[in-house]
């Protein structure tokens, strides 16, 4: 969900660098769900934290990266109506930059079988949980 919270942050970079089109394809299957739905970004909200992180059965470590990848996605959301109130075009670029590190740091942690450690997001997950 951050990763497609983060694709209209990153257009002018979509524009100059078009190997990064690829990441559309990686948010398809989300946007699809989004799309089809009435508030269907809500409803996938809701689904992911009354079934992840609030669901007692679900590792503890999915529980955690869907906690996580739900506060990046606010976080983005509030970032997205603060740019719209102060429109400053190149910082989009770099919370997109920034969005894409988070993802790809969590990822390999993920795989090292690490909790990833994004200051601020992760204790908030931690009371979360």
């Amino acid at each position: 969900m951050p990763l497609k919270a983060s694709i209209p942050f990153g257009y002018y970079l979509f524009y100059k660098y078009s190997f990064l089109k690829i990441l559309l394809l990686l948010t398809f299957p989300i946007a699809i769900i989004e799309k089809s739905l009435p508030f269907g970004s809500f409803l996938l909200f809701i689904i992911l934290f009354a079934g992840l992180v609030r669901n007692p059965n679900v590792p503890y470590f999915v529980r955690y990266n869907a906690c996580q990848a739900l506060l990046i996605d606010i976080a983005l959301i509030i970032i997205s109506y603060l740019l719209r109130i102060f429109p400053i075009v190149e910082l989009g670029s770099i919370i997109f930059i920034f969005t894409i590190c988070i993802f790809i740091y969590s990822i390999f942690q993920c795989i090292y079988g690490v909790e990833p450690e994004i200051p601020l997001i992760s204790k908030s997950v931690r009371m979360q949980i």
